[in-house]
């Protein structure tokens, strides 16, 4: 798999809402809890 096919399917499983979130997707409450947005780490596990 491509970087760029790893990182489609980890947008697609991070950007649904969750039930156990309160419909709100892993990326918002990523986001609330760290302060943290979603762009900034994009491709993080790659750079190591």
């Amino acid at each position: 798999m491509t970087k760029k096919q790893v990182l489609d399917v980890v947008h697609k499983l991070k950007s649904r809402p969750r039930k156990c979130l309160g419909f709100k997707t892993p990326y918002e409450v990523f986001e609330e809890l760290t302060g943290i947005n979603k762009k900034t780490l994009t491709g993080y596990a790659f750079m190591t």
